[in-house]
């Protein structure tokens, strides 16, 4: 239980943590491409060797002074070039190859992320409400035309200033952790236009739940066009302003 006297503190830490790591090692200011293998070989500018998806894994070949120089790689593999670091990842049914760069210009001209003043009263009580095993929304995406239908976590329902929303939470990836992406009535105006993302834990049984927005985050596609992040559903764009956590990225030139 946060007290009134550490709220401004530890939020102060957060936001603090959270311009350092956008900006560190594999940070999101540093992915400088992600590079589908949708059509046979691929060769990726600046880094030895071509790529291809093959049996759902990476073919790589002829990457010389690669960590890795030849071979199929899973999903998730890290390889090294110099001072560049490659991943291979999965989004579907589809393979890519990401190039994170500590030099990337998005990490020279970063200034500050920007963001609501800190306020309590943005701590607002939900209800969260597991999902059925079969329950799934379908999902649009930045910077892509991709489509998913995702499994559904569960919904936080809550009321601001009397008006009810309901959110569908998708899962984290952490145990019972749970991923909201919502819009609101700041969207496009005062805080990032895609969308926030909110993570919380919950309870697996269902229950009462804090959702703290002042701990709302920009997605890692506001950092990077090479990053392709889901969009809220529909029922996850709220009928009322949210003027807490991040806002914009904020950079020079």
């Amino acid at each position: 239980m946060i007290t009134p006297a550490e709220f401004v503190p530890e939020w102060e830490l957060w936001h603090a943590s959270r311009q350092k790591r956008v900006a560190a090692t594999h940070g999101p200011l540093t992915l400088t491409g992600t590079h589908w293998l949708l059509y046979g070989d691929t060769v990726i500018d600046g880094v030895p060797g071509t790529w291809r998806a093959e049996d759902g894994q990476v073919r790589l070949t002829g990457g010389e002074g690669l960590s890795v120089t030849e071979g199929l790689l899973p999903v998730d593999r890290w390889l090294h070039y110099g001072e560049v670091d490659l991943l291979t990842i999965q989004r579907g049914e589809d393979l890519a190859v990401r190039v994170y760069d500590p030099r990337a210009e998005a990490v020279a001209r970063f200034t500050r992320i920007d963001a609501f003043a800190p306020d309590p009263a943005w701590r607002i009580e939900a209800e969260f409400v597991p999902a059925a095993d079969a329950d799934s929304v379908h999902i649009a995406h930045s910077n892509t035309a991709r489509e998913e239908d995702y499994p559904v976590f569960g919904t936080f329902v809550f009321e601001v200033d009397g008006v009810r929303a309901e959110l569908v939470a998708l899962h984290s990836g952490e145990e019972n952790g749970a991923h909201l992406t919502f819009r609101d009535g700041t969207s496009g105006h005062e805080s990032y236009g895609a969308a926030r993302f909110l993570f919380v834990t919950a309870p697996p049984a269902g229950g009462p739940v804090t959702l703290d927005f002042n701990r709302s985050q920009l997605p890692p596609c506001a950092f990077s066009d090479a990053f392709v992040c889901p969009l809220p559903p529909p029922g996850n764009i709220v009928p009322f302003r949210i003027e807490a956590g991040e806002q914009r990225v904020v950079s020079e030139g």
